[in-house]
This record gives C-alpha cells, structure tokens and sequence, in this order.
C-alpha cells in the first residue's frame, strides 16, 4: 500500500510537467547570413537554447549548431521564432524564494541572445526567461529597447519576512508610451504575459505609431505546452532473483547460504507511456509477469542431523512498475533513457514450504516492498526500447537468519501504436 501512494504521488507531481524531442518545419539563419531550411528539432526552449539540432530532411543526418552561430531560429509549423538581438539583461531579478535577496538593485547588462520574436513592427516586442524569471523587452521607433523583469524580494514587516512584489512594469510602459493615450489605457489593466503586453504594443501600433498599423505577430506565447504522446507496446525478456539465507553469527543453519532463486526466468508484459512535448521526460508505467523460485525441490543438509531435507519455493510474480523516464536524444532516431520509480509485486499460486524430518511447514511468502525505487538504464531506437532493470528489496528477519533480496531484469519491448513525431511534416 505504501508503494502504491508513492506512485500515485509521483504521477501526480509529475504529470503536468512532462517535456520532451520533436522535429518540425523552419529554417535557420547562420552567422555569415545564409539560410537553411529543413527541419529543426523543438525542445520547446523556455532559457534562450545552447544548441540547435537541424536536418534537412527525416533521412540526413542531424547538424548540431550552437547557438553564437545562428541569427534566426524559426519553427514555421507553429510560428515560434527567436532572433538573436543585442538587449540589456538583468541577471539580478529573481522569483526563487531560496535567491530572493532584500532589496532590489537594477543592473542590466547587455548581452546577445536569442530571444522570442511577439511582435514585429513600429513598436516590437520580444521576450526571453532565464531561471524561470522572465524578461520582455518594448522597443518604439527611433527608441532603446525598455527590459521589464519579474522581481520579488524579502521585506521584514511587523517582525515578519514576507515576499514583495518589486516589478513595476506599468509604471516602466507608462513612461515609455506616455505620448499615447490608446495604450495607456491598455497599460492599466494588461497582466504581465506575452499576450498582456502584446495588447499594449498593438494599441501603441494601431493608434499611435507613424503607419497606424497593427505590427506582425508569432504564436510563441502559445508554443510552450502541446500535446503529449502515449507509447503502448509489449516487452520481454529474463528477470533474475536472488533471495539468499545470510547467517548473521557463526551458528551452523540448514539453509545458511541458500539461493532460493538464483537463475533467470522469461518475463513478459505490456507498457504504457506518457511523453511529454519535447520528448525528455515522460510518465512510464509497465506490467509484467514471470515465474519465480526453483521449479523443484532445493535439496541441502546440514545441522546436527543426519539425512537430506528440502526446500521449495516457487509461483508466479506479478509486477506493477510505475515512475519518470528522461531521454537524452543520440543520432536522429534513437535515444539513451534513465529512470526510477515504484514496483508493487504480487505473488500467485506460491508454493512456499519446508520439509524438515519428513514434516511440512509453511515458509516464506515473497519479497517484502520497500521505499527503494528501482533504477534503470537503456536505449531507444524507432520502436524498440532495450533497458537493463536493478531492485533493492526490504530486509526480512528471522530468527536464525536475515534475508536481502534484490532483482536484475533485461528487457526489450515494441511499441504498437504509431509515432506521430515521425509523420511528414508539411511543407512551408
């Protein structure tokens, strides 16, 4: 049971938060000024992105640029583009409460970066987070480019620190589009979003600007969270046991030493996953079955008696396994993956029992669960998906002895259902 809230709590902490790999139709402009169109890999960028993964088509191979090399990113399936612009940054605003320090100190410094393109025209808007802090940036004709931040910083009030609110953005674009009465009005009420403050740009462009014309617009405030996708296949492959008597002081036992699995057994099983936009990180979740113990009776003899007994223990294991798997891309198809999570075991039709001077008693009954997640390791390629499994299991004490399970499994499973990631994407 404790097992199970444990998932439940994971998936819950976690599934609104699963990013993820997807390539889609833009182009890219280099440094030198040329433009190259092909497919660009969206990982849904919320810092300014590093490094930029392109090809030219689904069947070439993938050109890693880094970022000081490009001028222009555009995704033209969605509308995102960024644009590399000279701005001044202040590093110094902050909204984690851990950073927050107890004043506010402006100090912008410029800096080239690859920021958001929202609006294009008399008056642009452009934006970019760093930290989860975001920054936008206003600039009119014939005018510097005006940074609003979210700041937050810690005030002691009444013998009590609490969190203040230090972003003054409607006091910066009141002074900034003073001479126009149709954005102030906008100014008053706008939130401090990429649409909030592309309403104030619009009603500067609209009404007050020298064209008197809305400027262009891109859909990157939209492109942050889209749809996910679910991986259904089947996997297989062998699970090892290992269930050893551990004698924890010198006395001689009749099972000191004993694996009472200690061999591989076939594993099968169905799993369901949830992948986030970007393909990094997801939701997974399998079930499996396999055979467990020794098929026959384990003979031993020992102690002080002279003569064979035996011991067996076998069944069926079911196992439900549930946690967060991350992706880290490798070539254009396939993908090193990492993860962790819960395993809830049950055991059917056990046969547990030990025979000692020909009288049968009842024996152990399966692994005990434990707050140990599993760890695993693997390789994704198209459909298939290859990962090496690793256990822990509760310590089990009895009188004589102490048993330390642990498992070790190596699967292989298919995915059934199609991957849209990898359906033709329009042409521009």
């Amino acid at each position: 049971m404790r097992s199970l809230l444990l998932v439940i709590l994971v998936l819950c902490l976690y599934g609104s938060q699963v990013q993820g790999q997807a390539f889609e139709r833009g182009y890219l402009v280099l440094s030198h000024g040329d433009t190259v169109r092909g497919e660009i890999e969206n990982a849904f960028w919320e810092d300014p992105p590093v490094v930029v993964r392109f090809r030219a088509s689904a069947s070439t191979r993938l050109i890693l640029y880094p970022a000081q090399q490009l001028r222009c990113v555009a995704l033209t399936t969605r509308g995102r583009l960024l644009r590399r612009e000279f701005l001044p940054i202040d590093r110094n605003a902050e909204t984690a409460l851990h950073r927050l320090p107890t004043s506010i100190v402006h100090n912008p410094q410029p800096d080239s970066v690859l920021a958001d393109v929202y609006i294009e025209g008399p008056a642009t808007l452009l934006g970019i987070t760093l930290s989860n802090v975001h920054h936008f940036y206003v600039r009119r004709e014939a005018r510097s480019y005006l940074e609003m931040a979210d700041y937050k910083y810690l005030m002691a009030q009444n013998g009590i620190t609490v969190i203040k609110d230090g972003n003054d953005f409607r006091g910066q674009l009141l002074s900034y589009f003073s001479d126009c009465a149709p954005a102030i009005q906008v100014i008053l009420k706008a939130p401090f979003t990429a649409a909030g403050l592309k309403a104030v740009v619009q009603a500067y462009n609209k009404q007050c600007s020298a064209t008197q014309q809305v400027g262009q617009e891109t859909m990157a405030h939209l492109t942050s969270s889209t749809k996910a996708v679910i991986r259904l296949g089947v996997a297989g492959g062998v699970r090892y046991n290992s269930m050893s008597f551990i004698q924890p002081n010198n006395a001689t036992l009749l099972l000191n030493g004993l694996d009472l699995d200690g061999k591989p057994h076939m594993q099968g099983g169905m799993y369901l996953d949830v992948v986030g936009p970007g393909r990094r990180l997801g939701l997974h979740t399998v079930l499996l079955a396999s055979r467990f113990g020794n098929q026959n009776p384990v003979y031993v003899t020992g102690g002080s008696r002279i003569g064979t007994d035996n011991f067996e223990w076998r069944g069926l294991l079911v196992s439900f396994q549930g946690g967060l798997r991350g992706f880290i891309p490798v070539g254009q198809h396939s993908s090193v993956l990492f993860g962790s999570g819960y395993e809830i075991n049950r055991f059917l039709n056990t046969t547990s029992r030990i025979t000692y001077s020909s009288q049968a008693y009842p024996f152990l009954s399966g692994f005990t669960g434990s707050f140990i997640p599993y760890l695993e390791a693997g390789l994704n390629r198209q459909r298939l998906t290859l990962t090496l499994n690793g256990r822990l299991y509760q310590k089990q004490y009895y009188e004589y002895f102490v048993l330390r399970p642990w498992s070790l499994s190596l699967m292989l499973g298919y995915r059934l259902n199609a991957d849209s990631d990898s359906k033709a994407l329009p042409s521009n």
